[in-house]
């Protein structure tokens, strides 16, 4: 969101602008409400005095001791706001270990306690009740003067900014007249800096805290979020599920491009209601396509509220839902989706430029997630998708095709998704296909846009048959992972060029970067990159993550399963080793500011980078200690990594898994408890530094004593890992022994056969770590 003062965008003249299509005069209720919350403030006729009020939600509790307390005025004939301007304190305890490590790295402390100025409520909970019960208000014309500053400055972060996660959750309340126990507060505590309390009943974790972003656009940051203490306590209680007013069951879809690549869709959205009295709704559209209607299913018109160049539009349905009714939305809307243009970047000599100008044509879908009105992205539904589109043009889309046929130029074309989603996308193009009939795997179709490398070529002087080299990544790595994990999860695939940088999966249908078909690189990046998008038809599809904490179950498993597959299919160690060191020396590069793993999605809110890093690179880097922990070191037999990989795949193929489900997997084939492990290396972010000594003697016992120390630095004294150790001996055989380095100092003997005459530690890069060798100490 722009940093534009909040109350200078929704003066009261231009509310109109800022909704869309407005049918009815239902939907300028939503303006309505939205301009009452931008104008809140402090009421002269209800300020009181407070002396020792105590306002306790969850974790956070709001020391008030002494000061005076103003109701805001009311937005939807409700008092939801009120502001404290005093002395007192907040405290702040979370009971999660990853949290509280995260609390100490950004604020200094794994709790807070802090002094505050001033604090303001905004709730939908049971504060009002609270507050009238306990306070005596009196009118008093000075205090809301004063209360004005931090009111505003609230208001610049609740309203205006994050409205992805904080205004959807209470929006939705004060429209639908709900009490559902949203509360929120902004602290001022200077000199140090404001932060914000929540807790948000729509999120599965509903406990944040939150304070200014850092990033250009980000509004404000989470720096915890947790479940509730209840349901932290239940030890027996399931991943939670995505709390919504509506349950999503199906989508139909209908899209029509024409020459000129338009887009014109119909789509319904079937719903089932969860709680009584749902009068609005929140749904997601790509902000460059423009809503022509909302009906019901009887073609009632539904009333909804759109800020002008916003995704979000809020739809009022013609009549109120009670629990357990059923509701379908018919939107009808049109707009630029796909452009149409080239590659090759703007600072291309002009006279190269000028040729290419018509001949490197490619199709640039502009959204692949919000083209179709998304209510929940939790939410998977049936999808039913029919397509009309240029018959000259090639095109894929997700689920099974069960029908096709072209009348005047117009081909139209039938899918339906094998099972649920929540992943619908599609690709349109001058594509050449290629079918792959191999007895291994499901048939195969990749598109490639072979007359734009001709073109490509001729001017990067990389000429090739691109469609060769992916076709077989391709190919062989759907066999490979159907071999290793299990069988995968649909009856066809299709393997699409797209003109972006980057790769993406759906069900059935995975999108490649034109790189990766024009590139030579020779250092495996493009033969991971192929097998990473393949690998998430089995992780992140096949095995959706539960939540946004086990994202590294998708984007790490994918990045280690490319990496496995360079290894033992394109037999390139040394590629598969270089790929890790990569890897593993960013990871160091970054562990002393970088969060853990288990911060899922939010490590891209504390720095964007951290989150290829951490959750795809680190992600990586745990399965390959896992494997090198299961390892056999005499025969080198990796069959207990395979089946605990094959077996968690299984159990929860078509499902949703969390860390914790992983966790339990490994151990029941490791046949130990792995809670320490996965405290190391996905709920901490510590990596440690192993320093190796040793030194040989003789004993009347032992002609070749081998004394092992191992220093352990960088890490808590409680670190524990074991290590692989690789002795090499003077007549050139070698043994591999496992060291487990524990605490600061381990050390150890061991009486060998024959002279040993070198040591390596940490081989294979079985543990992400630093290595050093010092000479033995008396004293380490």
């Amino acid at each position: 969101m722009p940093a534009t003062p909040v109350r200078s965008l929704f003066a009261a003249a231009p509310l109109l602008l800022w909704a869309a299509a407005l049918p009815g005069q239902d939907a300028q209720e939503y303006a309505a409400v939205l301009s009452a919350l931008h104008d809140a403030a402090p009421r002269s006729d209800s300020v009181a005095a407070v002396r020792g009020l105590v306002v306790r939600r969850d974790v956070m509790e709001f020391h008030l001791d002494s000061g005076r307390l103003v109701l805001l005025t009311p937005v939807a004939a409700r008092t939801v706001g009120a502001v404290f301007l005093g002395t007192g304190s907040v405290s702040f305890a979370p009971a999660v270990p990853v949290e509280r490590g995260q609390l100490r790295h950004v604020l200094g402390d794994s709790s807070l306690v802090a002094r505050l100025t001033a604090v303001v409520f905004f709730f939908t909970d049971s504060t009002l009740t609270e507050l009238t019960t306990r306070l005596s208000f009196v009118l008093d014309s000075l205090t809301p003067r004063l209360a004005r500053g931090p009111v505003s400055d609230a208001l610049d972060r609740f309203v205006n900014g994050r409205a992805e996660r904080t205004e959807p959750s209470f929006m939705s309340a004060l429209l639908n007249g709900e009490r559902d126990g949203f509360f929120y507060a902004y602290v001022k505590r200077p000199p140090d800096e404001d932060l914000m309390f929540e807790v948000n009943p729509a999120a599965t974790e509903p406990i944040e805290l939150l304070r200014k972003g850092r990033y250009p656009g980000q509004r404000a940051q989470i720096i915890c979020q947790l479940p509730r203490s209840e349901e932290i306590a239940d030890t027996l209680r399931s991943e939670p599920a995505h709390p919504r007013a509506l349950r999503l069951t199906a989508y139909q879809i209908d899209a029509t491009f024409d020459n000129g690549l338009q887009l014109a869709a119909r789509v319904a959205a079937h719903l089932t209601a969860l709680r009584d009295g749902q009068r609005w709704a929140r749904f997601l559209l790509f902000d460059e396509l423009q809503i022509d209607s909302i009906q019901d299913a009887n073609g009632t018109r539904d009333s909804f509220f759109r800020k002008k160049g916003g995704s979000e539009v809020w739809v009022r349905f013609a009549t109120p839902l009670h629990s357990g009714d059923s509701l379908t939305i018919r939107f009808t809307y049109h707009g630029h989706l796909v452009d149409y243009g080239s590659v090759l970047p703007r600072n291309v000599p002009q006279d190269v430029f000028h040729t290419l100008t018509f001949r490197d044509k490619w199709f640039f879908i502009k959204d692949t997630e919000t083209w179709y009105p998304r209510y929940d992205f939790w939410q998977d539904a049936a999808v039913d998708l029919t397509y009309h589109t240029p018959a000259h043009y090639q095109f894929a889309s997700i689920g099974r095709l069960v029908d096709s046929q072209t009348v005047a130029g117009v081909r139209t074309t039938h899918w339906v998704a094998e099972r649920p989603t929540g992943q619908v996308s599609f690709n349109i193009g001058e594509f050449k296909e290629f079918q792959i009939a191999d007895p291994r795997i499901p048939p195969v179709t990749v598109q490639v846009n072979l007359e734009a490398h001709r073109h490509l070529d001729a001017v990067l002087l990389q000429p090739r048959d691109p469609e060769v080299d992916v076709g077989a990544d391709v190919a062989n790595s759907l066999a490979f992972f159907s071999s290793v994990f299990g069988p995968p999860l649909f009856a066809r695939y299709y393997a699409t060029e797209i003109p972006y940088g980057h790769g993406q999966a759906f069900p059935g249908l995975i999108h490649l970067s034109w790189f990766t078909f024009q590139s030579i690189d020779q250092s495996g990046f493009n033969e991971i990159f192929r097998a990473h998008e393949m690998a998430h038809q089995w992780w992140g599809i096949g095995v959706e993550p539960a939540g946004y904490r086990d994202v590294w179950l998708s984007e790490g498993f994918a990045d280690f399963a490319g990496l496995l597959y360079m290894e033992r299919i394109l037999k390139d160690n040394q590629k598969f080793f270089k790929q890790l060191k990569t890897w593993g020396d960013e990871i160091r590069s970054r562990h002393n500011d970088a969060p853990p793993i288990a911060l899922g999605t939010r490590t891209a809110e504390m720095n964007p980078r951290d989150y290829s890093t951490i959750v795809y690179g680190k992600g990586a880097w745990v399965l390959q200690m896992l494997r090198n922990m299961m390892l056999d070191l005499k025969t080198m037999n990796e069959d207990v990594f395979t089946e605990t990989m094959r077996d968690f795949y299984t159990q929860y193929r078509g499902r949703s898994a969390s860390t914790r489900d992983f966790q339990r997997v490994v151990e029941a084939h490791m046949g130990l408890p792995m809670g320490w492990f996965f405290d190391e290396w996905v709920y901490s972010s510590a990596i440690p530094t192993f320093i190796l000594s040793w030194r040989v003697d003789s004993t009347a016992g032992h002609p070749h004593l081998l004394h092992v120390r191992v220093r352990q630095e960088g890490v808590p004294p409680t670190f524990v890992m074991p290590v692989p150790l690789l002795i090499k001996f003077v007549d050139s055989s070698e043994v591999y022994v496992r060291v487990t380095s524990r605490g600061p100092l381990t050390e150890g003997a061991l009486g060998l056969p024959v002279a040993p005459a070198r040591l390596e530690l940490n081989p294979l890069q079985s543990v992400l770590a630093a290595v050093k060798q010092e000479d033995w100490r008396t004293t380490p």
